[in-house]
C-alpha cells in the first residue's frame, strides 16, 4: 500500500500551514465530507504498486500551487455536476409530460362565502334556553345543589335529550303524533308532525265537539290520548278560571311531549330547520311556544324568552304568529340591546320592519342605551335623530309613553297639538290599541330617569321646530299618509297572536288587550294556505257557530252519516 493512500486512510497527524498566497482557497479538515467513505481510493495491491514504491513519488514532490488548480478542478466538477442533475431531472420532467400531457392548471380558488347574518343574529343556544340557568344566574344556586357539584355527579343511567326546552324527566308513552322530514331544499330541512290513524279517529270525534259547541275538554281525557290540540283548549280554560299554576304546568308538560316525538334529526337549535306553520298539525307548537315565551317574562326570565322568540322565527321566517310584535320588548327587557340593533337592521332588509312602530321606537332606545353605556359624555346624535324620526310618524305613541307614567309632569309636552289632537285625530284605532298594548308591555322601560330625560328633551325640541318650521310640517303630512295607508286593519298574524295571550293577559299586563273574535286555541285564525293533509272538518270560529245554533241538529244527524261532514260557509248558501 502506498504512503499517499495510508495518509488518506489514517489522516494527517498535523494541519500543514495554508500557504500565506492562498488565505481564499484554504480548507481546513473540519469542513471536508464527512460523508466519505473511509476506504475510498484503497486500491489491491499490484506489481506496479512496487515499483512506485521504489521511485519517489513525483506527486509529493509537485508544487502546492498544483494542487491548489486540482482544488479549483473539483469545485468546478461539482458545480458541473450539479447543472448536469438539474438538466437530467428536467429532460425527465419533459419526457413524462410528453407521455401523459401537459398538468392541468391548478383550479381557481373559490373566495369564502360571506358568513349569514341571520346565523350570527338568530342562533340559538342551549345555555340560554335553559331556564334553570337563568335562575341560577338571576337568584344563585341553592346550598343543596352547590353540595351535590362538589359531591360530583353519580351516574345517571337514564336516558336524557339533551336539546329538550325543559329539563324535567317525563315518562311519556309512544302516542299517535309522530314526526317526519318533509323535504330538503337549499340546505334546509323542513320536518311536520304526523297523526297516525288512532290520533286521526280521536281528532275527528274532538272537532265534531267543538261544531256542536260542545267546547268543555276533559283534561284526563286529553292527557290519556296525549291530544295536543285538546290540551291547547285546557290550558286557555285553566287561564279562565285562574288556574296559572296548572296552566303552567301543563304547557310544560306539552312542550317535553312535542319534542320527545319529535324526529331525531330535529334540532331546536339548528338555524337550518324548519316548522311550517301551513300545516295545521305543526301550529300547536308553534302556539305553546308563544305561551310559554309569555309566562317566562312573567317569572322575569327575558334571556331565556328572547331565545324563544329567535327559536319561532327560525322555524318559520314568515313569522305567522306576529313576533316581531314583542320580539323588541323582549330584548329591551334581557338587556340586549346591541343585538336588538343588529336584528333589526337584518329584519328591516328583509320585511322592512322599521315601519313598525314598537321596532322604530324600540331601535332609537336601543341606540340610546349602547351610547351611554360606560361612557361619561355619550354621543347621542345619532338616538336623538332616530326618536324624532319615531315621533314624527307615530306622534300617539308618545302620547300612550307620557301616560304611562305621571311621576314626570310635562303638561305642555302631553298637551301640545302636535302630540294631542292631531296625533289622535290621524291614528287609527287598530293602531291605537296596538300601541296601548305595546305600552304596557315596554312602558316601564321608558320611565326610567335617563330615558325620560332624553325623550322630554328630544319632544321639547321637536314640538318647537313644529311650531316655527314648514319643511316639518310638510313631513308630518307625509308620514301621516304612510301611517294610514300601512295600518288600515288588524293584520291576521296580530289576531293569532292577540288570541294566543287572551285568556293569560291578566297574568301578563295590567291592561286589558284588544277585543279580537273568539277563535280556538289549537288554531286562531287559520291560514290561508292551509295543507289538509288528513281532510279533517275544518274548524269555524265560535262566533259564526253561535249564530247558527238552529242548525246543530241537522249537523248532528250529517255527521252522524258522515264524521267528515263540514259545516258550510255563508259564501255557499
Amino acid at each position: 500500500m502506498s504512503q499517499r493512500n495510508v495518509r488518506k486512510l489514517l489522516g494527517a497527524a498535523t494541519i500543514p500551514p495554508p500557504n500565506e498566497s492562498s488565505d481564499e482557497e484554504y480548507e481546513p479538515l473540519y469542513t471536508k465530507n464527512a460523508n466519505k467513505s473511509t476506504y475510498e481510493g484503497l486500491v489491491v495491491s499490484s506489481s506496479s504498486e512496487s515499483e512506485h514504491e521504489a521511485v519517489p513519488s513525483t506527486e509529493e514532490s509537485a508544487p502546492e500551487d498544483k494542487k491548489e488548480n486540482q482544488k479549483r478542478k473539483k469545485k468546478k466538477i461539482k458545480k458541473k455536476s450539479t447543472t448536469d442533475d438539474l438538466d437530467e431531472i428536467d429532460k425527465s420532467l419533459l419526457e413524462v409530460n410528453a407521455l401523459l400531457g401537459e398538468p392541468s392548471q391548478p383550479p381557481a380558488v373559490d373566495p369564502e362565502p360571506e358568513p349569514d347574518v341571520s346565523q350570527a343574529v338568530f342562533a340559538t343556544k342551549y345555555k340560554h334556553l335553559n331556564v334553570v340557568y337563568e335562575l341560577n344566574r338571576i337568584f344563585g344556586r341553592d346550598s343543596d345543589e352547590e353540595n351535590k357539584k362538589r359531591r360530583g355527579r353519580k351516574p345517571n343511567l337514564k336516558r336524557i335529550q339533551s336539546n329538550t326546552l325543559i329539563k324535567k324527566e317525563y315518562n311519556f308513552k309512544k302516542g299517535g303524533l309522530s314526526m317526519s322530514i318533509d323535504r330538503r331544499e337549499d340546505g334546509l330541512t323542513f320536518f311536520k308532525f304526523d297523526h297516525s290513524r288512532e290520533y286521526q279517529r280521536h281528532h275527528m270525534e274532538f272537532l265534531m265537539k267543538l261544531l256542536q259547541m260542545r267546547l268543555i275538554t276533559e283534561v284526563e281525557d286529553a292527557l290519556k290520548h296525549m291530544h295536543v290540540e285538546g290540551l291547547l283548549e285546557a290550558i286557555d280554560m285553566m287561564f279562565r278560571v285562574d288556574d296559572n299554576s296548572g296552566a303552567n304546568t301543563l304547557v310544560e308538560h306539552l312542550i317535553a311531549y312535542m319534542q320527545h316525538v319529535a324526529h331525531p334529526s330535529f334540532n331546536i337549535t339548528d338555524i337550518r330547520n324548519r316548522l311550517e306553520y301551513k300545516f295545521p298539525e305543526n301550529r300547536p307548537f308553534h302556539i305553546i311556544l308563544l305561551k310559554y315565551l309569555h309566562l317566562l317574562t312573567n317569572r322575569a326570565c327575558h334571556r331565556t324568552s328572547l331565545e324563544i322568540a329567535k327559536l319561532l322565527l327560525n322555524l318559520d321566517p314568515c313569522d305567522p304568529l306576529a313576533v316581531v310584535f314583542i320580539i323588541d320588548t323582549v330584548a329591551l327587557r334581557a338587556r340586549e340591546h346591541q343585538w336588538l340593533i343588529e336584528a333589526i337592521e337584518y329584519l328591516d332588509k328583509e320585511r322592512d320592519v322599521l315601519f313598525l312602530f314598537n321596532i322604530k321606537f324600540s331601535y332609537a332606545l336601543a341606540h340610546f342605551h349602547v351610547a351611554t353605556k360606560k361612557k361619561a359624555k355619550p354621543d347621542l346624535t345619532l338616538s336623538d335623530e332616530l326618536l324624532k324620526k319615531a315621533m314624527i310618524a307615530f306622534p300617539w305613541s308618545v302620547k300612550e309613553i307620557l301616560e304611562a307614567s305621571k311621576t314626570f309632569s310635562e303638561e305642555n309636552l302631553r298637551n301640545h297639538e302636535f302630540f294631542d289632537e292631531y296625533a289622535s285625530a290621524t291614528t287609527s284605532k287598530h293602531l291605537k290599541e296596538l300601541t296601548h298594548l305595546h305600552v304596557a308591555f315596554a312602558g316601564s322601560w321608558w320611565n326610567e330617569q335617563p330615558v325620560r330625560e332624553w325623550l322630554l328633551r328630544n319632544g321639547t325640541e321637536l314640538v318647537e321646530k313644529y311650531d316655527n318650521d314648514a319643511a316639518l310640517k310638510e313631513e308630518v303630512k307625509r308620514m301621516e299618509q304612510v301611517r294610514n295607508t300601512l295600518f288600515r286593519g288588524m293584520p291576521t298574524e296580530v289576531l293569532r297572536h292577540l288570541s294566543v295571550i287572551k285568556y293569560m293577559a291578566d297574568l301578563l299586563i295590567d291592561r286589558e288587550i284588544p277585543n279580537v273574535e273568539q277563535a280556538y286555541s289549537f288554531d286562531p285564525h287559520p291560514a290561508w294556505d292551509s295543507v289538509n293533509r288528513y281532510s279533517y272538518a275544518t274548524p269555524l270560529n265560535t262566533a259564526y257557530l253561535q249564530q247558527n245554533l238552529d242548525s246543530t241538529l241537522i249537523t248532528n244527524f250529517f255527521a252522524s252519516l258522515n264524521p267528515n261532514f263540514e259545516v258550510p260557509s255563508p259564501e255557499e248558501y
